[in-house]
């Protein structure tokens, strides 16, 4: 019996040693992953971007599992783009970035794309509207003992093949010429060559005729612009040429004159809100197809008191225009 019991006994022992050792085995394992730090993709955003390129900004959360410390000293990584390498880097960290036990931190992890570097690695890239840029690598980590630890990581990110957008004067439109000064409309187009629609939320604006500023604004738009599409903003204004000049009179009495358009736009997109700037100079038509002659239009104060007629009112010379009903 005794012996039956402890042979019974000794099975169920060597079992019981085996199930210990299997959960011990279990919870090192469970401990050793739980002590890994851990990296996620956070969000994804395009900055700078511009004909020539742009940048895609991984942001990425560390978490340190761990009861000490960790820091990233280096990472390395490899960018394909159309089943095309395009860079494969290996980059250490002058300062390392700690993180501390059982905390999280938010680091940024940037690709800047050159489109006349990229073009020739993804020939048939020019002819698309957006890609996929894919990103492998790891980041390595060192405890303050030295050990270190590399930590896979794999993401990816789509992107406009971006084309800027383009600010073009439209016609003047000269409706009264007359020695003393001129009834005018002006403006510009916003033309978007992209493959992509996005809002217009913000559109700051100057203009000159002949190097001479006759208007500035901003506009609170909200409006869509489709991809390939156009909007354009006209503006009625009334000018004194005593204050303009002779430039701008004999600009307007001509066939042409130079017409300078500069501001900014600001304008959400599917890859986040980004401001374009913009400033163009070009020889512009003069139309006086509705022309009429005779004095300077009624609503024109004594000379050098020159009126632009907005909206939402007349303004004086070089007045802040707001928003503007005459945008088409």
């Amino acid at each position: 019996m005794v012996k039956y019991f402890f042979h019974t006994g000794g099975e169920n022992m060597k079992k019981a040693q085996v199930a210990a050792w299997l959960g011990l085995l279990a919870a090192l394992s469970a401990f050793g992953q739980r002590a890994v730090p851990g990296v996620r993709l956070h969000e994804k955003r395009i900055v700078d971007p511009s004909p020539r390129g742009l940048t895609l900004v991984f942001r990425l959360i560390l978490r340190n599992p761990a009861e000490t410390a960790v820091r990233l000293t280096r990472y390395d990584y490899q960018v394909v783009i159309g089943d095309a390498e395009y860079l494969k880097l290996q980059v250490p960290l002058p300062e390392p970035i700690r993180v501390e036990a059982g905390s999280e931190i938010t680091i940024a992890l940037p690709v800047k794309l050159n489109f006349a570097h990229l073009f020739p690695v993804v020939p048939d890239l020019k002819d698309k509207d957006q890609a996929v840029c894919y990103v492998a690598g790891g980041l390595i980590f060192a405890d303050d003992r030295g050990r270190e630890r590399r930590v896979p990581v794999a993401f990816s990110g789509d992107f406009p093949v971006y084309r800027g957008l383009d600010f073009a004067p439209v016609p003047v439109e000269a409706k009264s010429l007359s020695i003393g000064g001129a009834e005018i409309s002006l403006g510009f187009a916003l033309r978007n060559p992209n493959g992509f629609a996005f809002t217009l939320d913000r559109l700051a604006y100057s203009l000159e005729l002949a190097g001479f500023p006759v208007i500035k604004g901003e506009i609170g738009e909200g409006s869509s612009i489709s991809a390939r599409g156009e909007k354009t903003f006209v503006f009625p204004l009334i000018l004194d040429f005593f204050e303009t000049g002779a430039a701008v009179a004999d600009g307007l009495n001509g066939a042409a004159l130079d017409v300078r358009i500069s501001g900014e736009a600001e304008i959400a997109t599917p890859w986040g809100r980004w401001v374009v700037a913009f400033d163009r100079t070009a020889k512009t038509p003069v139309r006086k197809s509705s022309l009429s002659a005779g004095s300077v239009p009624a609503g024109e104060k004594e000379r050098g008191q020159t009126t632009f007629l907005y909206h939402n009112g007349p303004a004086r010379f070089m007045g802040e225009a707001g928003g503007t009903d005459f945008a088409s």
